[in-house]
Parts: structure tokens; C-alpha cells; sequence
């Protein structure tokens, strides 16, 4: 994640717990600030209490002052982008003053230099929260696919039974509640939402599933302009362009039914599309 972050995000995190397995159902993984600290916890007094408040946080940590000390650092192998690399790695649970409670820590030089995470799973291994953290680049791009290649959430199911709320709530101020009759059919909506984007993420995972598939076929059906191929598989952009040709010209080889026609009269009005498609030769199957 790319932004900053805040003690409230990991106390959310640590909120949903498992009750049965007594563990967190969410782990939430972070690149911390480079002015970062933490604190080891206050060691108990012997012997006599001293008066007041017992004291909580003891020695501060600077955590960018430990890559200085290469004792405590282990050198393993770790995917890191994609690419495996040795890497000098550590973790250790410290206190952090937002939260009030242990965080763990994973500190580690790679090639791309130090890193410091924080973890709301003190049993989270270090070397997987790396390579976690890593990975969070394909998550972005399939969320980038979904919205501005797929459109999936461009959802425009509504229901009157929703209440209306400002554009610019106010935290805890001027909250609606649905009625109990209209429960059920907000649910309803709800699951639409859901459908609607589940389908939009089958429907990338086909597209990512023709290109490994068909990677030879479906540049020799492209008609677009590439300056420059930044590289051999095609991309989901270029295979939807290829399908939305073919499978229009299959569209309208059906029986003119009157449902088709209002589909093809919609969606398919341009004659050009359709004369140039019908001299492409038929999709085959890659060789093995």
C-alpha cells in the first residue's frame, strides 16, 4: 500500500479476529516511514513498586539506524519483483505509539535497497511478508484492467429503498437506517453489485487465458499500430480488441431473430466492422 499509515488501519485489522482458530482473519502488510521508531517494552522493577503510573514504552528504536548493525541480518533467498536474489533480512516486535501494541517489523536490503514493514501479525514470516509486499504490483494492475479496461465498476444498479447520504458525510452524524421491509431488496442490490463485478473479473481472467493460449493467432488478427512491441504476449487490451471484432462477426451470423436485431442495430451498426472481419481466417488452436 502506498499511502502513510495509521494506527486506526492496524487496529481494524487486529478487530477481526477468528474465534474459533484465535487469530487475525486479516493481515495488513505496510511499507513504514524512513523516520519511523518503535520502543522495546518497559522492563517490570524489582523489588518495591515505584509510585504512579508504571511505565509502558522502554528504549527507542530508530529502525533506519539497524541496517547499520549487519550482525543481526540473515542472508536468504527471496523473490523480489518477480526475480530471486539474496537478500539480508530481520524482523523483530516492537511497540508502536499509535497502536499501543506489538508490531512486527521486517527489515531487509534487497536490490533495489533497504526496506522497513510493518505487520499486524506478530506470526507472520518475514520472508513471505516480503515477497507479499512485492506482489501487491499485480494486484494494482488487475485493479487497474478492472476499472479502466473492463469497466467493472461502472455498476448502475440503485434501488429507491436505499437511503440517500451526503457526498461528503460527517463520521457518525446524520446516519440512515433502511427499514425492515426494504432489508431484503438492499441485499438484492448488493449482490448485483457483486455479480456484476465478478463477472468483469471472469471475463479478464479469459482474456489473460486466450493470450497465453493464442498468442501467435491473435497477433496475426490484430489491426492495430504498435510502435514498438514491449513484448510477445499480447495484452488484455490487445486480445479484447481481437475478440470484440471476431465475436461481432459471429453475432451477426445468427438468425435475425428480433431480439438479434436490436442487439445488432445497438451494438453493432457499422457495416465496415463486418465486411473487413469476414475474410479473417478461423481461430486454431496453438500447436503443442
Amino acid at each position: 500500500m502506498l499511502f502513510s499509515p495509521g494506527g486506526a488501519v492496524f487496529k481494524l485489522a487486529d478487530s477481526l479476529r477468528s474465534i474459533k482458530d484465535q487469530c487475525p482473519l486479516l493481515t495488513l502488510i505496510i511499507r513504514a516511514k524512513k523516520n519511523c521508531v518503535g520502543y522495546f517494552q518497559a522492563e517490570t522493577p524489582y523489588g518495591k513498586r515505584p509510585v504512579g503510573r508504571p511505565a509502558k514504552y522502554g528504549e527507542k528504536v530508530k529502525l533506519l539506524e539497524l541496517f547499520d548493525q549487519s550482525d543481526l541480518f540473515l542472508k536468504v533467498r527471496c523473490s523480489v519483483y518477480g526475480k530471486i536474489e539474496d537478500i539480508s533480512i530481520t524482523s523483530l516486535d516492537l511497540l508502536w505509539k499509535p497502536t499501543g501494541s506489538l508490531i512486527r517489523f521486517v527489515l531487509a536490503v534487497t536490490s533495489r535497497g533497504p526496506i522497513v514493514l510493518m505487520c499486524s501479525d506478530l506470526n507472520q514470516n518475514p520472508i513471505t511478508a516480503i515477497e507479499l509486499y512485492c506482489a501487491r504490483v499485480r494486484i494494482e494492475t488487475m485493479f487497474d484492467m478492472l476499472k479502466n479496461l473492463m469497466g467493472v465498476f461502472r455498476y448502475r444498479f440503485w434501488t429507491k429503498r436505499l437511503a440517500r447520504h451526503s457526498r461528503k458525510p460527517v463520521k457518525n452524524r446524520n446516519l440512515k437506517k433502511p427499514a425492515r421491509t426494504d432489508i431484503e431488496t438492499i441485499k438484492r442490490c448488493h449482490r448485483a453489485y457483486e455479480r456484476f463485478v465478478m463477472t468483469g473479473a471472469i471475463a479478464l481472467g479469459l482474456l489473460q487465458l486466450i493470450s497465453l493460449k493464442f498468442e501467435q493467432s491473435i497477433w496475426s488478427y490484430y489491426a492495430g499500430f504498435l510502435r514498438t512491441k514491449s513484448r510477445d504476449l499480447p495484452s488484455e487490451r490487445t486480445v479484447k480488441s481481437v475478440m470484440e471484432v471476431l465475436l461481432s462477426r459471429d453475432l451477426i451470423s445468427f438468425a435475425p431473430g428480433a431480439v438479434m436485431r436490436k442487439i445488432i442495430q445497438g451494438c453493432c451498426n457499422k457495416k465496415a466492422v463486418f465486411e473487413e472481419v469476414d475474410s479473417l481466417p478461423e481461430l486454431e488452436e496453438p500447436g503443442i
